[in-house]
């Protein structure tokens, strides 16, 4: 009996039959590879925690995506403005990593009024109009953008929007953050002081105590109770709440609270005390106030948030983040 031919494959010594049988196994478990094993493939310059599909090459593909044609057009506008709308949240410095919040209502084919919020996953810089989540106000998706089916959303997030939508119809958005100077004026006894005329723009500011992380609709009610017909309050050793009839309003409220809290924290470092700080008189702080309500002839937060989405604008020549109108 003759011997086979002897051949080396991986630095064994195998005869030309087991050769070619390695040859057609390696054939088979490449063909019957599936797209969700080359995706789990370990690729060290793509690799982040978690999943694969979480990479910047995996979900660029989605964010540079644009599904718009898919909304009416006052929904593409809603859309467009409240992704500009984290997008400066977050070169402002408002978030927290992924979390908090700024929602929009918008209205179905047959008036049924949903939530547009972020998905819960997605750095604000990231945010695009077609990868936010529309939802009703039980949190139920009617429609997860192109990213929702990865990232779902943050349920216990929209316990504080959806309440405010609910009560507040002349609401269209609500923006929640835990800017830094505002989450440390908020655990102060005087709150905010009307220092400055920045102060005086923001209104009339409502106060919210502290009940421990949102988690309960319990505390729904009294979130509602606090916020009464302001567009403004303070959520105590927690952050803000602002709203309004436009998301570029309610954009305007947090940048005036956020700059008000910044002014209280520098003048409060230089004075002794309470008594070195120079407070206008009520009878000035309401007059600048009410100057404010009427100050453009467009509504509130009209010109100042065209100006921000030029700077987006101007911003995304230079970036390598998904276009935020996509």
């Amino acid at each position: 009996m003759s011997s086979q031919p002897t051949a080396v494959l991986n630095g064994t010594s195998v005869t030309n039959g087991e050769h070619d049988s390695g040859k057609k196994k390696t054939a088979i478990s490449q063909a019957r590879a599936t797209n969700e094993n080359l995706e789990n493939a370990f690729n060290p310059r793509t690799y982040v925690v978690g999943s694969s599909k979480f990479s910047r090459e995996y979900l660029r593909e989605r964010l540079n995506r644009s599904i718009l044609h898919e909304f009416s057009i006052d929904e593409q506008k809603a859309r467009i403005e409240l992704a500009a709308a984290y997008r400066m949240a977050a070169k402002n410095g408002w978030l927290e990593s992924i979390y908090n919040h700024i929602t929009c209502n918008v209205e179905g084919p047959n008036g049924e009024c949903y939530l547009l919020i972020n998905p819960f996953g997605l750095n604000y810089r990231e945010i695009t109009a077609s990868s936010l989540v529309k939802i009703d106000f039980d949190g139920n998706t009617i429609h997860p953008g192109v990213v929702g089916d990865i990232f779902g959303i943050n349920k216990a997030g929209l316990i504080i929007h959806s309440c405010i939508h609910r009560a507040r119809p002349d609401v269209r958005c609500v923006n929640h953050n835990h800017n830094w100077a505002v989450a440390g004026l908020s655990a102060t006894k005087n709150g905010l002081i009307e220092l400055a005329q920045t102060t005086h723009i923001t209104g009339e500011v409502a106060y919210h105590d502290y009940e421990g992380i949102v988690i309960s609709n319990d505390e729904q009610e009294r979130v509602v109770r606090d916020l009464g017909n302001k567009d403004v309050m303070i959520l105590r050793n927690h952050g803000l709440i602002t709203c309004g009839p436009s998301v570029g309003a309610a954009y305007y409220h947090a940048y005036t609270l956020c700059a008000a809290a910044e002014m209280q924290s520098h003048a409060c470092s230089m004075a002794f005390n309470k008594s070195d700080l120079i407070i206008p008189d009520d009878r000035l702080i309401q007059l600048s106030m009410n100057i404010a309500k009427n100050f453009n002839e467009t509504s509130m937060g009209t010109l100042e948030f065209a100006a921000a989405m030029r700077e987006l604008d101007y911003d995304q020549d230079h970036s390598n983040y998904p276009n935020y109108r996509n």
